[in-house]
């Protein structure tokens, strides 16, 4: 079967508050966050602290974190705790964008590793595959979590990982 890939774009640390155009030098304390912007792509903005403590958010924010800015030519991530993934988990349900449910696969698949879910089956609806999970310590009998397994090929899926790799390092 082929698979139409969905390309997937998060940038780095940007080193400039989107807010105010501060320079966020490396070790600045800042807020960053992910959005879905008027193109239908995700991208990663950066916020002073000053700028967030007074209110500064972008439209169409899917999560954001508390971070250090990086070495400029240094690769490093955050660690994100499974309570905050499983948070953006829930928040991209019922959301059927193609960014949105790539990301939210993407995070099906890492709280399967950390064992947050535990697969039940496979469905395949209307030429769509479903990926059914119980979550753990579910009683019995609990509807299960169903996830859309996004039309990406096995490069898109890496591409995504290693991008969203970039943004928070999960295997903290």
């Amino acid at each position: 079967m082929t698979r139409e890939a969905t390309p997937i774009s998060i940038g780095k640390a940007t080193y400039l508050c989107a807010a105010s155009g501060e320079v966020l030098a490396t070790g600045t304390p800042c807020m960053s966050a992910i959005r879905e912007n008027a193109t239908h792509n995700l991208e990663r903005l950066d916020f002073s602290m000053t700028a967030w403590l007074d209110g500064a958010r972008p439209e169409g924010m899917i999560c954001f974190w508390k971070t250090i800015m990086p070495a400029s030519d240094r690769k490093r991530g955050i660690v994100i705790d499974d309570e905050a993934v499983e948070e953006i988990f829930e928040r991209l349900a019922g959301d059927d964008r193609p960014n949105r449910v790539a990301i939210r696969w993407l995070l099906a698949m890492i709280l399967l590793r950390k064992r947050r879910l535990k697969q039940l089956r496979v469905e395949h609806r209307d030429e769509k595959e479903f990926w059914l999970f119980a979550r753990r310590g579910a009683v019995e009998g609990a509807a299960p979590v169903e996830v859309l397994r996004p039309q990406l090929d096995e490069s898109a899926v890496q591409a995504l990982a290693d991008e969203l790799g970039e943004i928070a390092a999960f295997d903290g």
